[in-house]
């Protein structure tokens, strides 16, 4: 049991770390509420908790299980009532959605395996993620990532899943300028995530400008904070309005990886 918790309480952790890292651009952080009129710090530090329980039972029933479609519905379920209990915990306002999918997925390939080894972890929730789920319900409400799917073809946290999480090894790969290496990493987020979050709220090319952006402030040889195109950057988000919500779940995945 203590291991089991012990990873729930990871992922928890993650959650929490990762709102309150600062600054990040777009997003909510210890100053700033970001681009978000419905959301702050104390509310996400809110819905963190209300997702323990629900980690801490896809832990449990996915402990040296096989991965399977068995395990792939077992997990959905919890899933759907782990964002349930976070709609309750902020009124009904969307904090950690997407958040809940990818932790789910690697805390399951965590327990299922009875590993800290991140390779396998990766290639596990990948499979889960590959699994279809039967008890999914057909519902009228489309999340961004469904609908900027369609227009786009863009594919969001369920792509970024069953592709193998290809934006969280980046980050884990990254290991230049030790002195802000975190604050590097979310700029290799933004680089590269094509996130359903900014689309939704703009569009293709308000996305690839970020993108663009974010790489030239990685191409600085200096601290993060002090490049003039990260002042760019705060900018730019700030005028559009957008929130890169899909990276705030990848900066808490892998942080949560990293210290697994």
């Amino acid at each position: 049991m203590q291991i089991k918790t012990s990873i729930a309480q990871s992922a928890v952790d993650a959650l929490k770390w990762e709102v309150q890292f600062t600054p990040k651009p777009g997003l909510v952080d210890a100053l700033s509420n970001g681009s978000h009129d419905d959301m702050d710090l104390n509310l996400f530090l809110k819905s963190a908790d209300s997702l323990l329980s629900g980690f801490q039972k896809t832990a449990e029933v996915s402990l040296d299980r096989q991965i399977d479609l068995f395990l792939r519905e077992d997990i959905g379920a919890i899933g759907r009532q782990t964002e349930i209990d976070m709609f309750q915990a902020t009124a009904g306002v969307n904090t950690h959605k997407g958040a809940i999918w990818t932790l789910s997925l690697l805390i399951s390939a965590a327990s299922a395996l009875q590993t800290n080894d991140i390779e396998q972890i990766l290639l596990a929730a990948q499979k889960l993620a590959n699994l279809p789920d039967k008890y999914i319900p057909n519902t009228s409400l489309k999340t961004h990532g469904m609908i900027t799917k369609k227009r786009y073809a863009l594919s969001g946290a369920r792509g970024e899943a069953q592709s193998g999480f290809p934006n969280i090894r980046k980050v884990l790969n990254y290991n230049q300028h030790a002195d802000d290496l975190w604050a590097r990493r979310l700029m290799v987020l933004y680089s590269n995530v094509d996130d359903t979050n900014i689309v939704y709220r703009s569009n293709l090319k308000v996305l690839e400008t970020l993108q663009k952006i974010s790489r030239e402030i990685l191409e600085d040889d200096i601290p993060v904070i002090e490049s003039a195109k990260f002042l760019e950057l705060e900018k730019f988000v700030s005028e559009y309005h957008i929130s890169p919500g899909g990276c705030a779940d990848l900066f808490a995945a892998s942080y949560f990886l990293e210290n697994i």
